[in-house]
C-alpha cells in the first residue's frame, strides 16, 4: 500500500465522522449539545492533522509504522465515534 492510498483512507474516515457529526447536530436544537458535537469535530480533524504529519514522517520499519499508526486512528475514531453516541442518545 503506497502513502497515497493511506492518506486518502485517513481522510475518508475523518469525513466520515465529521458528516456523521454535522447530521447529528442537525437533529437537535440544545446549544450545550451543539457546542460538544462542535468540539468533537474539532478533536477528528486535530487527529487528522497529527495522522499526516506521522505519515510524512515515518519511524523505524515503515510497514510496521503505517499499520500502527493506522490502528491508532481507527481506535481513536471508535473512541469519537462512541462519545458522539453518547452525547446525541442523552436527553
Amino acid at each position: 500500500m503506497n502513502l497515497r492510498v493511506i492518506k486518502k483512507d485517513v481522510n475518508y474516515l475523518i469525513d466520515e465522522f465529521v458528516q456523521d457529526a454535522l447530521i447529528s447536530m442537525s437533529f437537535t436544537d440544545e446549544d450545550a449539545k451543539i457546542e460538544q458535537i462542535v468540539d468533537l469535530t474539532n478533536e477528528a480533524l486535530e487527529l487528522r492533522d497529527e495522522t499526516l504529519f506521522k505519515i510524512n514522517r515515518p519511524d523505524g520499519v515503515k510497514r510496521t509504522y503505517y499499520r500502527n499508526l493506522m490502528d491508532a486512528l481507527l481506535s481513536s475514531l471508535d473512541a469519537l465515534y462512541d462519545k458522539l453516541s453518547e452525547l446525541v442518545a442523552r436527553k
